[in-house]
């Protein structure tokens, strides 16, 4: 007699079941099973615009997911906003959206170079902050070979190089600003004109540095680049001599100024935040801002590691 109820009930079950089966696929659905490619999406940010469109997943990281990938690359906007090196956003792409090749049966890793050439334009600014270079990042786990990522600029430019001076190359995001100001010694608001191929001048200058006695500064010279080069194109210099521009410059044990930052003066958001900073920013406590700021990340102390336990980011 009880037969039907128990026949119903497994019928029951097998139908629940198998909707259950389907909810949770659909569920785990961005989980892959095994590697495959998947489009960069826009807000994986320190990948915006790289050169390829797909990563491969899991990456090197073991990032299962995007999300994973998007949730763990916050922590390194700033690094990439550091503006550092050129190759930094190569680099860490290449760990948290490596290029995805689908005849290729492996992940594609950085080469050794890469890490190595990012590492040295970078571990010094990082270390002025109370970053060290992270063991998770170690170059020593990469190797050079004709399968990985090669830096852009794998040779040093010759002299009279048509490479644009470092200096007005710079990227005017609040990082690399502030960071930049805390380096400099000199930094002026002013008009500029070429005084040669190796020099600007600066006229009619006005010192942004906080305790500045002179803040007026009416003609300094500034080299921009290394006494080893005959010099570097800078267009933000050829501008219209009436257009401010914004200087920053280092002291050389000869007492004269080389140039860390050339960028014409803006009215955009991250740059007149950095300018209002100036005056009341400590560059001495400047690394612990940041890090605060950074540890208030749920995910900021914890990254997966390659077998167990887990990886301290910085």
């Amino acid at each position: 007699m009880m037969i039907f109820p128990v026949i119903f009930l497994l019928l029951a079950f097998s139908v629940t079941n198998g909707y259950l089966e389907d909810s949770w696929a659909m569920f785990s659905s961005e989980r892959p099973i095994g590697p495959k490619c998947v489009d960069i999406p826009s807000n994986l940010t320190i990948c915006n615009g790289i050169e390829y469109t797909q990563m491969r997943l899991p990456n090197i990281l073991e990032h299962e997911t995007v999300s994973e990938a998007i949730h763990a690359s916050k922590d390194w906007e700033s690094l990439l906003r550091l503006n550092c090196h050129p190759d930094t956003q190569r680099f860490l792409c290449s760990l948290f959206a490596p290029v995805c090749l689908m005849q290729m049966d492996r992940l594609i890793l950085p080469c050794k170079s890469l890490c190595m050439a990012v590492k040295q334009g970078c571990e010094n600014r990082m270390a002025n902050y109370g970053f060290p270079w992270p063991e998770m990042l170690s170059c020593e786990k990469f190797e050079d070979d004709d399968m990985c990522i090669k830096p852009m600029q794998e040779a040093k430019p010759s002299a009279g190089s048509t490479t644009t001076c470092t200096a007005c190359s710079q990227v005017a995001t609040y990082e690399n600003l502030v960071d930049q100001f805390c380096r400099s010694h000199l930094v002026l608001k002013g008009k500029v004109i070429r005084d040669s191929p190796t020099h600007i001048r600066v006229r009619n200058g006005r010192s942004l540095k906080k305790g500045e006695r002179r803040r007026g500064v009416s003609d300094v010279e500034i080299r921009l680049s290394p006494e080893s080069d005959s010099g570097c194109p800078c267009n933000v210099s050829q501008k219209g001599q009436n257009e401010k521009l914004l200087v920053m410059a280092s002291r050389q044990p000869d007492g004269k100024y080389q140039a860390n930052l050339v960028l014409p003066w803006q009215k955009e958001k991250n740059f007149k935040r950095a300018i209002h900073q100036f005056q009341r920013l400590n560059c001495q406590s400047l690394g612990r801002e940041i890090r605060e700021s950074a540890s208030r990340r749920p995910h900021y102390y914890e990254m997966r590691r390659h077998n167990t336990g887990r990886y301290q980011m910085f």
